[in-house]
């Protein structure tokens, strides 16, 4: 859940764009330059026939004509490229559940699948974003309360594992999401008779009415994971605040289905709306919330006891509403009759606003207030009307609720929102989290392990992984925020491959896939100064390294350690610059430890294995001996074995074959040069090379050799694959 948290405050600002929308917006861009060389075109003859008293040219109109078009063609399809934009892969934001749900199965103890479909379907980035919470509600309460144990199944005639499913739809105007498990199902009769206990009311009210009122729960005791009844409250606000609806289908003691029906979401700042003028101020309210407008007479206006005015429409008594008053503006001094009226419909009923004038209907763009503006609660933002006046776009749920008297029922004003006019936002109280959920690093850590030669080879200090990434870059701020950001995206990444792993053992490519971003993963670390993420990134590529190469067996145990350090990295990267977590003993411990008994398990070769050993000459190594030969040198087979000292053993092998490459070619190694570089090396190795030097140079080399790197033995066999005929 941490790591899920992190992940969504790293993305909420950014998202990738396909170049085929880039392009397009390039080609929009060089329009909108056309048609501003006419419109200074135009400009110039206009001028020129009121300074200069020339008559203006009939094709003038043709030009104003071709602009007005283009500008509205280019407007239209900027507003329908920006929509695109917007739009992000809901597989993007359903990955990021399998963490969290694979954990709670397992704390738990429910053998449960989780499955995707739909995942192409496109959602805007707002709806995204903010349905990741309510989708984890309900994904956890699918695992908890729907999915029975195993051995419950197995007497109720099911599988033991149990399905959960995530399934997103594409509709004409809405998209669908339903989250469904084949589980025990909801006893929708207990559900009425325990509201009925607390004093609800449930007549005519729907099964999702009643389980998603605040407070309401049906869970014996309170847990971890559900029973204060605050989720389907916040599952039903956040898709009601879309414009969404909530709906619940089940069957006992088969299955359960929770479908989210959301609106599909227009450019949150281009609207089309209505204008109008009360006293000296221009409002916009949104088209889709107007019922109808009309000319009521000042006559059909009555006035009721403590209700104020009101006027019949349609039949039925309708309260007359000053728009100015709900504003808490001072009342227009002119008084029209008819009276301009409004009606117009908020989530909190029908209401009928008087004005002072309709101006008609017009395409705005909507500037969010920042904030909140006590004295008006109801304003959305600002806008400029035609003629270039400024106005105010109206929240109309806002108005509804302030007319209705449900003043408190609305959020503190509009947020600048992603969903766009006349829709309520969210408490923030409802959305907050606490800073206190993250894992503090080295929590719990126990004493150090001795290091032994072992945890050498699996992993140097965290100070040297560091610093074999290369030099500490000290980036400028913005770079460093842009680099973090795709560290955080890397590093959710790489525990997806993690998961695929554990799905798939037999696979090869998730875990090459997570080598790969997790070595990426460590250079940025290290360019970020964050040392001990650098360090604990290399100790994990080290236990990688060692998946990769069959020296350890991947078990559920060791998944657990892999996703555990994954998720340390993913909240190390979402700390403040310069603020980066110190080393999570325990983590590294463990870490280590794995490699050791990796490489406890796959011992480097020894003496007498080496001794038995031969190289394979492939067709290229011929003819690199081929090419020695013909420079005059001569191929041996030198076997050489070292003390160490305090240095790990492929460290000294390295610096070994390092200085005999300074006096001939290194054609091959027992170990590989690879392996050696991994640390998978004993205190022998065997080396297949060519060098110019006589026996008596050999000799002066090797004694060199045993004063610095203690070779306590060192012997030379030539080899001869062929001659070469000069």
């Amino acid at each position: 859940m941490t790591e899920l948290l992190q992940v969504r405050r790293g993305t909420i600002d950014r998202m990738q764009v396909r170049i085929t929308h880039l392009d397009r917006l390039l080609s929009l861009a060089g329009e909108v330059i056309i048609t501003s060389a006419n419109l200074q075109e135009l400009e110039r003859r206009v001028r020129e026939s009121v300074t200069l008293g020339q008559v203006l040219r009939p094709e003038s109109l043709e030009v104003v004509k071709t602009s007005n078009e283009a500008s509205r063609r280019v407007s239209q399809d900027l507003h329908d490229l920006v929509m695109a934009i917007r739009l992000v892969e809901i597989g993007e934001t359903l990955r990021l559940f399998r963490r969290p749900v694979r954990d709670l199965v397992r704390t738990l103890g429910r053998d449960a699948e989780l499955l995707f479909e739909g995942e192409e379907t496109l959602v805007d980035k707002a709806l995204a974003e903010r349905l990741v919470d309510p989708l984890l509600h309900l994904l956890r309460n699918a695992v908890d309360h729907g999915l029975e144990a195993p051995l419950e199944r197995a007497r109720a005639g099911k599988p033991p594992q149990g399905r959960v499913t995530v399934t997103a739809v594409d509709r004409e105007h809405h998209t669908e999401i339903a989250v469904s498990d084949d589980g025990r199902g909801i006893d929708a009769e207990a559900v009425r008779a325990e509201a009925l206990s607390r004093g609800l009311p449930v007549e005519g009210a729907s099964l999702a009415d009643i389980l998603c009122r605040p407070g309401f729960s049906m869970a014996a005791a309170v847990t971890a994971t559900s029973g204060r009844g605050v989720g389907l409250d916040l599952v039903r606000t956040t898709v009601e605040d879309f414009g969404g609806t909530v709906a619940v289908e089940t069957t006992l003691g088969q299955e359960t289905i929770f479908r989210l029906t959301v609106p599909k979401l227009r450019a949150v700042n281009i609207v089309d709306a209505l204008t109008m003028r009360a006293g000296h101020r221009l409002f916009a309210l949104p088209i889709e919330h107007v019922v109808s407008s009309l000319a009521v007479n000042a006559a059909q206006v009555k006035n009721a006891l403590g209700r104020g005015r009101y006027f019949t429409h349609r039949g039925e008594p309708l309260v007359l509403h000053d728009l100015l008053d709900l504003l808490g503006e001072p009342p227009a001094e002119e008084k029209p009759d008819p009276i301009p009226v409004v009606v117009v419909q908020g989530k909190a009923g029908r209401i009928a606003l008087s004005i002072t004038e309709f101006l008609g209907p017009q395409k705005l763009v909507n500037v969010p207030l920042n904030g909140t503006w006590d004295r008006a609660r109801a304003i959305a933002g600002t806008a400029v009307f035609t003629g270039g006046r400024l106005g105010l776009t109206l929240n109309v749920d806002a108005l509804a609720s302030e007319a209705l008297g449900d003043g408190g029922a609305v959020g503190s004003g509009p947020t600048g929102g992603e969903s766009g006019l006349g829709t309520a936002s969210v408490s923030g109280a409802r959305r907050e989290r606490s800073g206190g959920q993250g894992e503090s690093s080295g929590a719990g850590a126990g004493p150090k392990a001795g290091a032994g030669a072992g945890a050498r080879a699996a992993g140097v200090s965290e100070a040297t992984a560091a610093a074999s990434a290369g030099a500490t870059l000290h980036l400028q701020a913005a770079d460093a925020e842009e680099l973090r950001s795709e560290l955080r995206q890397s590093l959710q990444k790489l525990q997806e491959s993690l998961l695929d792993l554990e799905s798939n053992p037999g696979e090869i490519e998730p875990l090459h896939e997570a080598f790969r971003r997790l070595h990426a993963a460590k250079g940025d670390f290290t360019m970020l100064e964050a040392e001990a993420a650098a360090g604990t990134a290399h100790h994990l590529e080290t236990l990688l390294d060692l998946l990769r190469a069959h020296r350890v067996e991947l078990d559920p145990r060791r998944v657990d350690l892999l996703l555990d350090a994954a998720g340390w990295l993913l909240r190390a990267a979402d700390a403040p610059l310069g603020a980066f977590p110190e080393v999570d003993e325990r983590l590294r411990d463990r870490l280590v430890a794995e490699a050791e008994s990796g490489l406890a398990g796959h011992a480097a070769d020894g003496e007498a294995d080496l001794l038995g050993r031969t190289f394979a000459l492939t067709p290229t190594l011929e003819l690199q001996v081929l090419c020695a030969l013909k420079r005059g040198e001569r191929t041996l087979e030198t076997f050489v074995q070292f003390d160490p000292g305090r240095q790990p053993e492929f460290l000294t092998a390295y610096l070994i074959l390092r200085r005999l490459g300074m006096h001939g070619t290194i054609l091959a190694t027992l170990p590989g040069v690879e392996e050696i570089e991994q640390g998978h090396c004993g205190t022998a190795v065997k080396v297949l090379w060519s060098t110019a030097r006589d026996e008596e140079g050999l000799a002066e080399l090797f004694e060199q050799l045993g004063r610095f790197y203690g070779m306590s033995e060192a012997s030379s066999v030539p080899v001869t694959v062929f001659q070469y005929e000069r």
